[in-house]
């Protein structure tokens, strides 16, 4: 009884706190939630859209010179250029950050996945010509890759770039 009177009365100098002790007895499920409440994961969630549509961009834009690859023929080989165009960007989760002795930093984790198709150019019997020549031939291979991205406590992302992740 004795070590519950502390969070009690803690609890007692929050609630007359305002807004700010209302948020905090909300998110410690304490207080009902009120129909305008947004977590800090719902922020950061609203957030990995725009940020999305941004990370399109600049992930078509890394891979605007493509691969070169070839393919071996009877008596010669044949180059062609690979490139892999991003089409659409899907926010996942945004999850807190664990936090450990080591690190003092608090925040979220968010997870976007981007959907790609993979664009060929013709064959060519020299290399730099494949370089030089458009890849705008479907392949018909597509896929699907997840990035992380960092997000401060209040939900807003740290402008660093995105981690490919397995999922």
């Amino acid at each position: 009884m004795r070590s519950k009177l502390p969070i009690f009365l803690i609890l007692i100098g929050i609630t007359g706190c305002g807004s700010v002790g209302n948020t905090v007895l909300q998110d410690f499920g304490i207080q009902e939630r009120s129909e305008d409440y947004e977590s800090g994961a719902d922020r950061v969630v609203k957030a990995m859209d725009n940020l999305g549509k941004t990370e399109l961009m600049r992930l078509n834009q890394t891979q605007r010179r493509g691969e070169i690859k070839f393919q071996k023929e009877e008596l010669t080989t044949l180059y062609y250029k690979t490139l892999k165009k991003y089409k659409r960007s899907y926010p996942l989760e945004a999850n807190p950050k664990s936090r450990n002795s080591q690190t003092k930093s608090q925040g979220f984790i968010g997870y976007i996945e981007y959907n790609y198709e993979i664009f060929e150019s013709a064959r060519f019997v020299n290399r730099v010509e494949a370089q030089a020549a458009p890849a705008e031939i479907p392949s018909g291979e597509r896929g699907r890759e997840v990035y992380s991205y960092d997000f401060t406590s209040s939900g807003v992302w740290n402008g660093g770039k995105g981690t490919r992740v397995n999922r």
